[in-house]
């Protein structure tokens, strides 16, 4: 870089104009060259804090390397933004020679004496020195840096274990509770199983005792009616008897038809007992 090869340091140099004549300079011209004085000492202080900037970036690169911290890509990547700052700092040594150029010109071109007085500045020792200072300086912040990132990382793991301990009590708790229910369902089961299986005893022998009076029942009917028709083919019974005799076989079979239904009704309730 021309920068770095031609020039060992950067020189910054002043103007010190002197009238070689007494004649006036007018308003506009001074106010022209005012302004192309400034805009030199505005690159050139541009120039300065980019080759301190560049100087900070290369430091960090070899350091990088040498502890292998960093990708072969990554390298190609952070050398090319370095030459690019390089080539944008040359273009920038060029035009402040050249605004000082045209500078000289204009101040000759208005009679105007210039003597060139370099007042030379070593900006490499002083790059060094800023760039110990900086690096010092971004050390003691990164040790900061780290410390509160320790802390963070304490109070994080701290909160995240009695979150952790919350959990767990809420869990068994939970699980406690789990249990409570099933036991209080289990015991509602078997209490509901008891007494289920009472009920369907109790149907059972009321099915048992049913059928034997329904059997019973059926028999004395039968008989019944065979009497009423042996009567009735011997005329042994007047009008009166025959009817009431009909009406009381007609009343036991009733009866025994009631009998009938409440066993087929218990039978389906035990087949609903059994399937609950």
């Amino acid at each position: 870089m021309k920068l770095f090869k031609i020039i060992p340091a950067l020189v910054l140099v002043c103007f010190n104009i002197h009238f070689a004549f007494a004649q006036e300079i007018s308003k506009e011209d001074k106010k022209q060259i005012k302004m192309q004085e400034e805009e030199i000492r505005v690159n050139e202080e541009m120039l300065v804090s980019g080759v301190k900037g560049l100087s900070r970036i290369k430091d960090r690169l070899e350091k990088d390397k040498s502890k292998g911290k960093i990708s072969n890509e990554e390298v190609e990547r952070k050398e090319g933004i370095i030459r690019n700052v390089e080539s944008r700092l040359s273009s920038l040594e060029e035009k402040i020679a050249k605004q000082k150029q045209e500078l000289i010109d204009f101040k000759k071109s208005l009679h105007i004496a210039v003597e060139e007085s370099q007042d030379v500045a070593i900006i490499e020792k002083e790059t060094v020195e800023n760039s110990n200072s900086d690096i010092k300086e971004r050390e003691a912040e990164l040790q900061l840096a780290k410390q509160k990132l320790a802390q963070q990382i304490k109070e994080s793991e701290e909160a995240f274990k009695r979150q952790q301990e919350a959990l767990l009590k809420k869990n068994e708790e939970l699980s406690k509770l789990d249990n409570k229910l099933k036991a209080e369902k289990k015991a509602i089961k078997d209490k509901l199983t008891e007494e289920n299986r009472k009920k369907i005893m109790e149907y059972e022998d009321d099915i048992s005792v049913n059928e034997e009076m329904l059997l019973s029942g059926r028999e004395g009917l039968n008989r019944e009616k065979e009497k009423l028709e042996a009567a009735k083919k011997e005329g042994s019974l007047d009008k009166e008897a025959i009817v009431r005799k009909t009406s009381v076989i007609e009343r036991i079979e009733k009866r025994l038809n009631k009998i009938e239904r409440e066993i087929e009704t218990k039978k389906e309730a035990i087949k609903k007992l059994k399937g609950a």
